[in-house]
């Protein structure tokens, strides 16, 4: 018999974990593998990681906004085959991933109007079928009728975007009256016959390889566009409607004929990487008014699109934007928009420890790793040790660390350390030092002589899959950045963004707060591109009040997440615990001052003449003030493996595949690796860890999603 493989992982975010729970899946897995994971602290979950404070009513303390979308279907698939293999009881929290996750069918932006700030409400769209179950992409063609579709229908309910029948419903029709009255009918109507005749033609002209049909279709689309635009300039000042059908079918319109005009068809979406997707829709004739308005705005905060954490450098690649537009178009099922209905650790990162753990994965928490080394052969390149850090001995060393606690029912993942489980030294210094074992700039080397740890190539690894983010590679993998060229250019090139976040726990509820789009009986308001701004994302989640512990006479009536990019001080060399608290102190600085001021705008019965009104917040008796925001919630994160990966200009031809780190037992896995999807979400992230799952196995099973619309 063959000897089992021993594989080391290296992190624990989203791909190292679907990289092991697959692996795991196989058939008889524990006769080819023997896995371990190493993880830094005792979180896992990467830039998901959550924790409940055990010391303030076991509140949900995250990285920033979660949200899933319908068009996850890998993250989906195997979330599901994880609560599934579970197998919680009906009666406990959670029990099913249809418990976890709940449809959210509305959304909003921000729209400065006239200097006059409204909420611009989006009813999301959704294809039949359940979300993560028969994939079954459509064709190119197909997916831009449904774009068409869109734009149709945008200005209704919720829609079901069936390929097989897109509907064809008159854009017009869902808008009121006195809108109509402003408008040519005649003229309506006749833009809506062509946008149905182009919605019809688009299906027929897949696979085609002549381009003459294209561009007649071009020039309907352009026409389209032009009459539209004729037909609404007198009133985009005056009509708040007005505008925002411009900017929707503007936005939707040139989008599509870019794509046929740079006949991406054919060459491949990839082939507009090299251009900004904001100068790419100027180039092929969008408005001004649409480039610099909400629309944009929402789509690059939120998917963290500005260089260096700078609001003035909007950059994100348009073939990835374009990819993940028609994917959301054509796959999203049951609902656009998914929430968790818990903390991401709790939800997520959970359940799969607790099949992970099962099945007989080992988990060696509080492992720091210092470096991976690289060594040559006469065969080439290879690991040849793992350097790690031992950051606290455990007070039982034949027993590997337990991570969760149980809050209402639930397994969670605490904010801090069990030290009950950790030496009793050890720990006392952990606390008094206020030591956060998570940080790149700890200064607890200084404090406690962690253990080293050498893992040797043939005795305690044969593979190594590194899931840690890129942004820690420089630090980590020096002798691979040495050895191939590749390796270093990519770590060089593909960007990534700190970012911030704060979290409010409110006496008030939405409508006492004042917000604008304020609608009884509606879904929980969500938020996107308000403003110009680093928090410029809002979700209000005031549904998580019951899985935190609050007392009844004290419960919060809105719990309110905020994030976005932030643009720290240049980082020192570590440890540096005095930089960790700078940088905390300058997002503190940020949220005070937008509570202060343009918090007022989305929430207006929320300020006065003096700034925000303070006893809002939910805090204990003895903080008055501005000093009450003290018990609330925020975090820089700075970190490397906490930063954003972004799909910057002409970036993602620089990614390595799984399979390409140089070296022949070394596997790459992360949302920063090529995977087809090259961005930074749940999704991305998911078909890497299946990737380099497949790449391990050797098997040939193709991976939905992969090589979709390139």
């Amino acid at each position: 018999m063959s000897k089992k493989r021993k594989i080391v992982i290296l992190g624990g975010g989203v791909s190292a974990i679907t990289a092991a729970f697959k692996l795991t899946s196989e058939a008889n897995w524990q006769e080819k593998y023997d896995i371990t994971l190493y993880q830094m602290g005792w979180l896992l979950g990467g830039k998901g990681a959550s924790g409940r404070n055990a010391n303030d009513h076991e509140r949900i303390e995250e990285h920033g906004i979660h949200v899933w979308f319908g068009f996850y279907y890998n993250a989906f698939h195997y979330m599901r085959a994880c609560y599934q293999e579970l197998g919680r009881s009906p009666d406990q929290p959670l029990a099913t991933l249809d418990d976890a996750f709940k449809p959210h069918h509305t959304t909003a932006f921000a729209q400065k109007f006239n200097n006059q700030w409204c909420a611009w409400p989006i009813q999301t769209f959704a294809l039949p079928g359940i979300v993560g179950d028969g994939w079954n992409p459509k064709p190119l063609m197909t997916a831009l009728a449904m774009l068409v579709a869109w734009i149709l229908n945008h200005t209704g309910g919720a829609q079901q975007l069936d390929d097989t029948e897109p509907p064809a419903l008159p854009l017009f029709q869902r808008l009121e009256d006195d809108m109509l009255d402003m408008l040519d009918k005649e003229a309506l109507a006749d833009i809506n016959a062509r946008l149905q005749q182009a919605q019809k033609t688009l299906p027929t002209l897949e696979g085609l390889e002549t381009s003459e049909p294209h561009a007649a279709l071009i020039e309907l689309l352009t026409g389209v566009r032009t009459a539209l635009r004729d037909l609404t300039a007198p009133f985009l000042h005056l009509s708040v409607k007005v505008s925002r059908l411009w900017m929707m079918a503007d936005f939707g319109l040139t989008g599509l004929i870019g794509i046929l005009a740079d006949e991406l068809y054919h060459y491949g979406l990839n082939a507009a990487n090299d251009i900004n997707l904001r100068d790419w829709l100027q180039q092929h004739g969008a408005s001004q008014i649409t480039l610099d308005g909400p629309i944009m705005a929402s789509l690059y905060g939120g998917v963290f699109a500005y260089k260096d954490g700078l609001l003035d450098q909007p950059n994100v690649e348009t073939g990835t934007v374009i990819r993940a537009g028609l994917n959301a178009l054509s796959c999203s099922k049951q609902s656009f928009i998914w929430r968790m209905q818990a903390g991401m650790g709790d939800t997520v990162f959970g359940p799969y420890y607790e099949v992970l753990k099962r099945r007989g994965v080992q988990f060696k928490f509080f492992h720091r790793v210092e470096e991976v080394v690289a060594a040559s052969d006469d065969q080439g390149g290879y690991i040849s040790q793992i350097r790690l850090a031992q950051q606290v001995p455990l007070k039982d060393p034949s027993k590997e660390y337990e991570p969760l606690v149980m809050v209402k029912g639930l397994p969670c993942w605490p904010s801090e350390p069990l030290y009950d489980q950790i030496d009793d030294a050890v720990a006392a210094k952990l606390q008094a030092n206020h030591i956060n074992l998570n940080s790149f700039w700890s200064n607890w080397p200084e404090i406690y002589d962690e253990p080293q740890v050498v893992l040797k190539q043939g005795d305690d690894f044969d593979e190594v899959i590194l899931g840690i983010s890129v942004a820690s590679l420089p630090s980590l993998c020096p002798t691979l950045m040495a050895a191939n060229p590749a390796f270093a250019t990519m770590t060089g090139k593909i960007s990534t963004v700190a970012t911030q976040a704060m979290q409010l726990w409110l006496n008030q509820d939405v409508q006492q707060l004042g917000w604008i789009n304020y609608q009884p009986d509606e879904e929980a308001p969500e938020i996107l591109g308000f403003d110009a701004q680093a928090m410029d994302s809002w979700a209000d989640v005031s549904y998580l009040v019951a899985r935190e512990t609050w007392p009844v006479t004290d419960e919060p009536k809105d719990i309110s997440y905020f994030c976005g990019v932030f643009n720290p001080d240049a980082p020192p060399p570590a440890p540096n615990v005095a930089y960790v608290q700078s940088q905390a102190d300058k997002v503190k600085a940020q949220c005070i001052t937008m509570m202060n001021t343009t918090l007022g705008s989305l929430w207006k019965n929320a300020t006065d003449a003096d700034g925000f009104k303070w006893q809002y917040l939910i805090a204990p008796d003895s903080l008055e003030g501005q000093a009450r925001f003290n018990a609330q919630y925020w975090r820089a994160n700075i970190d490397p493996s906490e930063r954003y990966v972004q799909s910057t200009v002409s970036s993602s031809q620089y990614r390595l595949k799984t399979d390409e780190s140089g070296f022949r037992n070394l596997y790459l896995t992360g949302d920063w690796i090529r995977n087809g999807f090259n961005m930074g979400c749940v999704e991305s992230a998911t078909i890497s860890g299946l990737l380099t799952a497949r790449a391990i196995s050797g098997s040939s099973e193709k991976i939905p999603g992969e090589g979709l619309f390139e």
